[in-house]
């Protein structure tokens, strides 16, 4: 489970209008497709904030008030992370994290799942057809969480 609560109500926000789509849509799958189109874009939203909150948590939490500052400046700016991103990020702080996050992201098609949301988002916010669905998204966001989780134990946030 998710420890950070604006991150654990981001998933729970998101969770909850998937399992609302279909009786939402009365099985139209047109407006199925654009409720995946729009619920992407905040997977993809969720997987940004995760990397400044947990890494953000971390640094606060064991840096001094201007490093830290510093460091969730840069932090603030990341967009559109695909997962060798997040490996880049993670090998920043510790090069083990990095080599940790890079194995556990090959198992499960974990790294596969956040780079499909971050290429449907890219799609989808520069107009052009996006093949997500709902049920791809729910898998591809059940993923991410558990990339997220890890890279929270990782942290110890």
């Amino acid at each position: 489970m998710i420890k950070n609560p604006d991150l654990r109500r981001q998933v729970t926000q998101i969770n909850d209008l998937i399992a609302r789509v279909p009786a939402a849509t009365g099985g139209d799958l047109e407006l199925q497709a654009h409720w995946a189109r729009y619920l992407c874009v905040l997977a993809a939203g969720f997987l940004e904030n995760a990397l400044f909150e947990t890494y953000s948590a971390f640094v606060y939490a064991g840096a001094s008030p201007a490093v830290a500052s510093f460091a969730a400046s840069r932090l603030e700016n990341i967009s559109n992370p695909k997962a060798s991103r997040f490996v880049e990020i993670a090998r920043s702080f510790k090069p083990i994290w990095g080599d940790e996050l890079d194995r556990f992201l090959a198992d499960d098609a974990r790294k596969e799942a956040i780079d499909s949301i971050m290429a449907n988002r890219h799609l989808i916010a520069h107009g052009k057809q996006s093949g997500i669905t709902i049920a791809r998204l729910r898998s591809f966001f059940d993923r991410a969480i558990t990339v997220v989780e890890f890279i929270e134990r990782q942290c110890g946030v």
